[in-house]
């Protein structure tokens, strides 16, 4: 049985791995606009790749600091990182699908 943290970690790359690619295929097609004004200041500085994994990072911070503020471990902190920016970025990578195929507005 693997442990928590192996699942966010796996979680975490297929989720950065579908929003990159879906966010490319959704860029070439010429209507998309990032959604995120973060990720949208990432991209336009660092380009696609780097500055999404930027966007990934600043997201990590965000759901990190605040747990590890009020006392999580460690492990705690690196698991709920990584499993909520993996949840994210899935849901990103559905809405992206979605906006290529004419589903979302």
């Amino acid at each position: 049985m693997p442990s928590r943290l192996a699942v966010a970690v796996v979680l975490l790359l297929v989720g950065a791995a579908a929003d990159i690619a879906s966010t490319y295929v959704a860029i070439s097609g010429g209507r998309y606009v990032e959604g995120s004004p973060v990720g949208a200041a990432f991209i336009a500085a660092f380009g696609l790749v780097p500055g999404m994994v930027l966007t990934k990072a600043a997201g990590m911070a965000v759901i990190g600091v605040p747990v590890a503020v009020a006392g999580g471990t460690r492990r705690l902190v690196a698991t709920l990182m990584c499993a909520g920016v993996g949840v994210l970025s899935i849901a990103t990578a559905v809405r992206n699908v979605l906006f290529v195929t004419g589903v979302w507005p």
